[in-house]
């Protein structure tokens, strides 16, 4: 006969058996669908990643492509813009050069005058005449003319070698230029960047200062031009009026001679001066708005130029 003990034991035995089946089934299920979630995530995850990467690298792409945008259409008005400065450059070389071949013999002229004013105001006990004084004054005017000619003349010299630099760079840029539309690639762009550098800024801030100095020059040789005249007038009048006086001198007479300004000389030169002083009229004005639209062009091609060098470093 069983005992007790053994037929509770079947009973306990039974229905663990009974509920270790649902039991068994319910864990797998939650297992199952642990892993599978957390692969499902992990898969996601793993998208996700690709899928910014893809975006990123759309970005990247079209940062590069807007600044080719800019750089394509801002280069070749810079390029335009040089060659104006260059043709602007060529027009003031060419008065500077006219002022100075012209003042030569108006130099040597004033020098005779006032070498000869000096003599007969040392001997003005011989000679008293009132004209004397009114030609010291106009040679000295003259000179003193002359001085800030020189002054704005000797800074202006450069201009020459400007104009030859800013040739260079511009052909070194249109080469560049040339070269990236036929690669289209944009490292090409980059050697640009040392082209456009701040010595091309200073550059064009130098031609716009320089041309209102050239006006100066030619406004400023006028009036040499009319005092010189007015003192060597002058002179020849003291001359007439004090002929006997100074051909008593005959020392000077021999030694010392004030030539005669060529008349029709003058009044070409004059007639340039005019001429050139209202071409050159506007330029600075001109040049000034033209010159913050060109370095605002050199700065527009710089940043974006950095931009695609940022790019390239992040793709790389």
């Amino acid at each position: 006969m069983e005992s007790k003990k053994d037929s509770l034991t079947r009973k306990r035995t039974s229905t663990f058996q009974r509920y270790l089946l649902p039991i068994t089934l319910v864990s797998s299920l939650i297992v199952s669908g642990s892993v599978s979630y957390v692969v499902s995530k992990l898969n996601q995850s793993e998208s996700e990643k690709v899928f910014a990467d893809q975006s990123s690298q759309m970005k990247i792409e079209q940062m590069q492509q807007d600044s080719l945008a800019v750089i394509e259409e801002e280069t070749p008005k810079i390029l335009d813009d040089l060659k104006e400065y260059e043709k602007d450059l060529s027009e003031v070389v060419t008065q500077i050069e006219l002022v100075n071949e012209n003042l030569f013999s108006v130099r040597k002229v004033l020098d005779q005058v006032d070498s000869a004013t000096l003599f007969l105001s040392s001997i003005n006990s011989v000679v008293n005449h009132p004209l004397l004084s009114r030609i010291s004054g106009y040679v000295s005017n003259a000179n003193s003319t002359l001085t800030e000619l020189d002054a704005v003349l000797f800074r202006l010299e450069h201009l020459s070698k400007v104009k030859a630099e800013m040739n260079d760079t511009r052909e070194r840029i249109e080469k560049i230029n040339s070269e990236y539309q036929t690669s289209q690639d944009s490292a090409v762009l980059i050697k640009m960047e040392k082209e456009l550098d701040s010595e091309l800024i200073y550059q064009i801030e130098d031609i716009r200062n320089s041309t209102v100095e050239a006006h100066d020059a030619l406004e400023i040789s006028s009036k040499v031009l009319l005092q010189v005249n007015k003192a060597v007038a002058t002179y020849h009048s003291f001359q007439s009026s004090s002929e006997k006086v100074i051909q008593s001198l005959q020392f000077w007479k021999e030694k010392k001679q004030v030539t005669k300004i060529d008349q029709s000389q003058h009044e070409q030169f004059m007639k340039e001066l005019d001429e050139s002083s209202e071409r050159l009229k506007n330029l600075p004005e001109d040049l000034a708005k033209r010159s913050n639209e060109t370095i605002s062009s050199i700065n527009s091609v710089k940043s974006e130029l950095q931009m695609i060098r940022l790019t390239e470093a992040i793709q790389d």
